[in-house]
């Protein structure tokens, strides 16, 4: 994984383990897609959990492995805008229970008991189309685009 630039600041490993969501860009023939996932950093690559029945994000990975996963930290009271954008090739893997668990606890917190049941049944009892996509990275890009926010009095709230 080629770094190719990095002004975060802050440890880009730690940044990525930091459940914040992510947005998958992929191929299709009529145009650029985005899907909004949650993802695992683990092994220097992203997983993200998918289905073959219900996703279509997975079938646009097989078709054309190139991707890229971008990673946003936004507070506007703070000015914090932090981002990571990761350009590799995907793969579909078969789906790791122990890999979904990981990921979801990253998002829901280590107890299941406390998990909203969807995602307990999730991890318990995959349907038989339940995958990972792994996105191998080739190069990635950190950015700190933080700026000084306006005292709260100035700003406005939309309609």
């Amino acid at each position: 994984m080629e770094v190719v630039e990095n002004t975060l600041g802050a440890d880009l490993e730690a940044f990525l383990a930091r459940p914040l969501f992510g947005h998958l860009a992929t191929h299709h023939p009529d145009g650029p897609r985005e899907s909004p996932v949650w993802y695992l950093w683990e092994e220097g690559a992203a997983w993200i959990l998918g289905d073959a029945a219900t996703d279509t994000f997975p079938a646009r990975v097989e078709r054309e492995p190139a991707c890229s996963l971008g990673v946003v930290d936004f507070d506007a009271e703070r000015g914090l805008v932090q981002h990571v954008g990761v350009r590799g090739h995907g793969t579909v893997e078969p789906f790791d229970r122990d890999r979904a668990e990981r990921l979801l606890a990253r998002y829901l917190g280590a107890d299941r008991a406390d998990w909203d049941g969807r995602f307990s049944e999730y991890v318990t009892n995959p349907t038989e189309t339940a995958l990972l996509v792994r996105i191998e990275p080739d190069t990635v890009v950190a950015r700190d685009q933080s700026y000084s926010p306006a005292p709260a009095r100035n700003r406005t709230s939309a309609p």
